[in-house]
């Protein structure tokens, strides 16, 4: 089966939360952090980077009774990132003191963890507060790509663009290291809309994010 390396965003400023909503504790037991880690490592992206506030690094490294649930633990350092691994499985995890400057600049970072090999095919970008989002729609997409071979795929749902996003990286390498700001991909694809594919999807589960408490309230009912 077709698999492609993926990019999570997880350092955002969490402004409108009041405080790391990453951390958040949900029904199920696990952190919001944690319900990602176990989506997009349950999928079939591999290797997958994950992107993280200087904060956030700092709490994980220092505080692992919070991340009790899934045994997240950092391991070795390699040069710029860190291996991870918890009970899902293994992965990359990167700091970006730059998170301030936007979404443009962690998926710059995350690129900075891959080989010249894994940017060879297709690239995915996720969001790791989206907490209806699965494992299966993951690999739905990152199949649908690899049929299509287009420059980017992505869902769409009610006329909302969501994630996750897949890119021909290789294609538009020079575009992409070049992002600036908090629009993250969404400058190219409307500067290369013709090489843009997206797929409207059954439910609102690729656009649900987590901005403020009371869109938690959605998932009380979760277990």
């Amino acid at each position: 089966m077709d698999s492609a390396p993926g990019i999570l965003l997880s350092s955002g400023m969490s402004t409108r939360f009041g405080s790391e909503k990453l951390l958040f504790s949900l029904p199920t037991g696990e952190t919001l952090l944690e319900k990602a880690l176990g989506i997009h490592l349950q999928s079939r992206i591999v290797p997958l980077i994950v992107v993280v506030s200087p904060t956030l690094g700092t709490i994980i490294r220092q505080k692992p009774e919070i991340f009790s649930f899934s045994k997240l633990t950092i391991r070795k350092s390699r040069n710029t990132w860190h291996t991870f691994s918890c009970k899902w499985g293994s992965g990359r995890l990167i700091i970006n003191e730059d998170f301030r400057k936007g979404m443009s600049s962690s998926i710059k970072k995350g690129v900075g963890c891959l080989t010249e090999e894994e940017k060879a095919g297709g690239l995915v970008v996720s969001l790791a507060d989206l907490p209806l989002l699965s494992s299966e729609t993951i690999n739905f997409f990152i199949t649908k790509f690899f049929d299509e071979r287009v420059g980017f795929l992505l869902p769409v749902f009610n006329d909302i663009t969501g994630h996750p996003v897949i890119v021909d990286f290789k294609r538009f390498e020079n575009d992409i290291v070049k992002l600036k700001g908090d629009i993250g991909l969404r400058f190219l694809l409307t500067q290369y809309s013709k090489a843009v594919k997206k797929i409207p999807w059954k439910d609102d589960s690729v656009i649900y994010d987590i901005d403020t408490p009371k869109d938690l309230e959605r998932l009380e009912g979760s277990n």
